[in-house]
This record gives C-alpha cells, structure tokens and sequence, in this order.
C-alpha cells in the first residue's frame, strides 16, 4: 500500500505543472484580450463626439436654411399676389386712358373714335364695353363733395355747354387714371421689394444647403473608424471567450482582479452590439444628397427670381403677353426655392436624427472607456 500510495503522490505532483500552466495560459489570454479590447475600443468617444458636434451643427445650418427659405417663398407670394394686382391696375389703367382717348375724339367727330377703335386694335368685346359705356351714360364724374352723379355724354359736341359737360367727364377719367398712376407706382414698390427679399432668402437658403452639404459629409463615418468599431466589437467577443476559458479552467484568487475587469469591460462596453454605425452613415449621406438637391435648385430659383424682379408690371404692354412670361417665370423662382426650403427642411431632420443616433455610441463609447482605464 505504501508503495502505491507514494506513486500516487509522485503521478500528483507531476501533474502540478502542468495544471499551473494552463491556469497561466487562460490568465495570460485574459489580460491579453483585455489589452486588445482597450486598443479597439479606446478612442471612438472623442470621434462620435466630432460627429454628434458636426450634425449640431448641420442642423443649426440647415435650420437657418429652412427658416430663409420659408421667408422667401413667402416674399415670392406676396410679389406673385402684387404683380397679379398691379397688372389688374395696369389694365384698369389702360382701359380708361382709352376711354378718354375715346371720348375726347368723338366729342368732336364720331368718325374720329371709330377710326381710334380701329387703330387700336382693341379686343372686340372690349370695344362694345366701350362704346357701351359712354352710349348708356355710366361714365362716373365727382363733384368737390364726393358725390358721384353719372352724365350721358355728347358725340360731335359743337356747344360750348356740352363741351363743358362732357369735359367734366373726362376730367374725372384723367382724376381716375391719376389715381392708379399712384396705386401702380405704390403696389410697384411693395412688388420690388418682395422680390429683392425673395431672392436674398434664396440666396442665403442655396448657401446654407452648400454649407449643409459640407458638413453632412463630416458626420459619415471614414472607413478606418468603421473598421475600428468592427474590430472594438469583434475583440469583446473575444474577451467573452477568454473569461469563459479563465472561469472553466478555474482561475485561482490572484486573478480576482482581471475577472472583475474582464466583467466590467463587458457590463459597458457589450452595449456596442446593439448599436449600429452605419444608421448615422445613412442619415449623413441621406442629408447629403437633400444639401445637394437643395443647393441647385436653390441656385436656380435665386437666378430666376432676379430675372422675375428685373422687369416691373408697372412698364408692361398689358397686351403683348409679357406680363404672363413674368408670372410663370416668378412662379418657376417659388416653386424651386420650395423644393430649396424642402430641402433644408429634410437636412434638418435628418441631422437631428444623427445626433441622436451619435448621442447613443458617444454614451456607450464613454462608459466603455472609463472601464478600460483600470
């Protein structure tokens, strides 16, 4: 029996060395792995932090975009309503400037007013109003009281007293053209300065949905970064596995402190699992493209605007068709300086998105970090 017992106790402590090596080798790859895990992951806190900085201020931008934007479509509407006023006066305008042309020719010959007509090449319904109007007595005279009497008026007058009549009315005419004359040159002015307004907005919109672009391209992810969080996230698988090695192959007391580390390393920094880069990658190109979309048309609609704002209804031929060429050339400038808002608008929301995407692996990133530190 003793003999057998002392080869049992030589056969243990020949296996001692073997056993202590092994616990080596699973502490050893334990505080390698932690050493990995603290060169992939170390880092990436401070360059989500650039990029949650740069969508701050991607969004700030195209908010500013935004807001300018929504300013100068809404100047492009309001020169839009104006011209459309103006040319009614314009026409107005037009119309009674005719009538007393009319009117001082056929008090003398009627002969004279039916050639006028002729010349003119008025509109045929038009005409008819006209004639109308002075045959059937609605032409309108003021007296120094305000008071509106309406006066038949006298073709071939040879009297002095139907001159004298029919002098009033057209007096009043001319008072009624001098008064649009005035309401023209004011709507003129509030026209020119929508339109003057409209095109710095949309300057200004073009040039955040530049500078929008610019910096969407900052808040994408290079690359190595995304290579670094591949490879932070592949070295915590490892340390799982090499912590369930140092557990299996029971690690003794003096390695307490690389299993708390161990632990904690994955209590912060397994978070990164469920976190994923290439959302903000996506969001950033997404703001890109919208900046993009947004600066061109945004181009267009400010040089289009100042073409709409260089000719005044006010020095329009009501009859030559040009007022409706700058209508749809002023509708052309909104429409696009929407799309140029639209954009902004979207650049904004989709920085927004960033940030709180980045917000996340910045937390994350963090805490990891301060775990690595020990």
């Amino acid at each position: 029996m003793g003999y057998f017992n002392m080869k049992k106790i030589a056969l243990i402590f020949g296996l001692l060395p073997l056993v202590a090596h092994a616990e080596t080798d699973a502490t050893s790859a334990l505080n390698e792995t932690i050493n990995v895990v603290r060169a992939q992951c170390s880092g990436i806190s401070a360059k989500m932090d650039n990029i949650k900085k740069m969508a701050g201020i991607g969004t700030a931008v195209n908010a500013v975009g935004t807001a300018t934007g929504i300013g100068g479509v809404a100047s492009g509407i309001v020169k839009s309503q104006t011209d459309k006023k103006t040319f009614g006066l314009k026409k107005e305008k037009v119309e009674i400037d005719t009538i007393v042309e009319f009117m001082e020719a056929a008090q003398e010959d009627s002969d004279n007013a039916a050639l006028l007509l002729a010349e003119k090449s008025l509109d045929p319904d038009w005409q008819m109003r006209l004639i109308a109007m002075v045959d059937e007595g609605e032409i309108v005279s003021v007296n120094a009281e305000g008071n509106a009497t309406y006066n038949n008026f006298t073709y071939n007058a040879d009297d002095d007293e139907e001159k004298k009549k029919n002098k009033v009315i057209i007096d009043a005419y001319k008072a009624k053209s001098a008064e649009l004359d005035k309401e023209i040159e004011k709507n003129q002015k509030k026209s020119t300065a929508a339109g003057n307004a409209r095109t710095a907005l949309f300057a200004v919109d073009t040039a955040t949905n530049v500078a929008g672009a610019v910096v969407s391209s900052k808040t994408v992810a290079d690359e190595d970064f995304v290579e670094q969080i591949k490879k932070c996230k592949e070295s915590i698988e490892l340390l799982k596995t090499a912590r369930m090695r140092a557990q299996i192959e029971e690690v003794d007391k003096s390695d307490a402190r690389a299993m708390e580390i161990s632990q904690n390393i994955l209590n912060k920094c397994g978070e990164y699992q469920y976190l994923d880069l290439s959302k903000i990658n996506s969001l950033g190109k997404g703001a890109i493209v919208t900046n993009s979309i947004g600066a061109v048309s945004g181009t267009v609609a400010t040089i289009t605007s100042a073409l709409g704002n260089n000719k005044k209804v006010s020095e329009m031929d009501v009859n030559s068709g040009e007022y409706e060429k700058n209508k749809n050339m002023n509708t052309a400038s909104n429409v696009l300086g929407g799309v140029t808002t639209a954009a902004s608008l979207t650049g904004t929301a989709l920085n927004a998105s960033q940030i709180v995407e980045a917000k996340k692996i910045v937390n994350v990133s963090q805490e990891c970090e301060e775990t690595l530190k020990w």
